[in-house]
């Protein structure tokens, strides 16, 4: 079995690793598998896999939960117009239209698919990672890449996700010289699920900041 590399996949989580939700209202080292943190990763997902900055789209992600739409009847209550504004007031300008369409249609998938809570997607899955990618990318405005940024942070709270890393930061992972053996990671971090998804996010911020070349200079064993 290949080398996972233990000092770099350190390095990353150490330096780079964030949690989920991370600068949000919602930021706890000890979350929970409620609907609002489930509901709050799919808006995380979805600002978030738009192509625009990174900080950007996490003040637009922390406005909209302030704003207190990671709860269902909050967000089904809200309007289009006070949708465009929240967007608006988190320097989501680009977007901000289609993102408050895309905000109203998750509301109503959400409330008329899964009753109200995410969590009974993971049920409808069966927990199969691939299924659950699946049911993701039939929400509009998330697609493929939104739907990896969701599975990168809900591996936190639903333990049968993990070990999950996006293919984008798995490419990361191996340019810096770490091995891409997901259930070696995985089993280097002790099972623990919720550092797999610092280490996911950790090498997401590292592409995103072009860092990899400050992790390849670590001794591997």
């Amino acid at each position: 079995m290949p080398q996972s590399n233990p000092p770099k996949i350190h390095k990353v989580i150490d330096d780079f690793g964030r949690l989920p939700l991370a600068d949000t209202p919602l930021a706890t080292k000890k979350l929970s598998a409620t609907p609002e943190t489930i509901l709050a990763m799919a808006i995380d997902a979805m600002i978030k896999s738009r192509p625009i900055s990174h900080d950007l789209s996490q003040k637009a992600v922390s406005t909209l939960l302030k704003a207190g739409y990671h709860d269902i009847k909050t967000l089904e209550k809200s309007t289009w117009d006070e949708r465009t504004m929240v967007l608006k007031d988190g320097g989501y300008n680009r977007y901000r239209e289609q993102g408050a369409t895309n905000l109203g249609e998750l509301a109503e998938l959400v409330l008329g698919v899964y009753d109200g809570d995410l969590n009974n997607l993971h049920k409808a899955s069966d927990g199969n990672v691939q299924k659950v990618r699946a049911l993701m990318k039939e929400i509009r405005g998330l697609g493929a890449l939104g739907a990896d940024i969701f599975l990168n942070n809900v591996q936190s709270v639903w333990p049968d996700m993990a070990p999950f890393i996006d293919s984008r930061s798995l490419k990361a992972a191996e340019e810096a010289g770490i091995e891409t053996d997901l259930n070696a990671i995985f089993k280097e971090l002790k099972g623990d699920c919720v550092e797999m998804s610092r280490l996911a996010n950790g090498l997401s911020m590292m592409r995103l900041e072009k860092k990899v070349k400050e992790v390849e200079g670590v001794d591997g064993e």
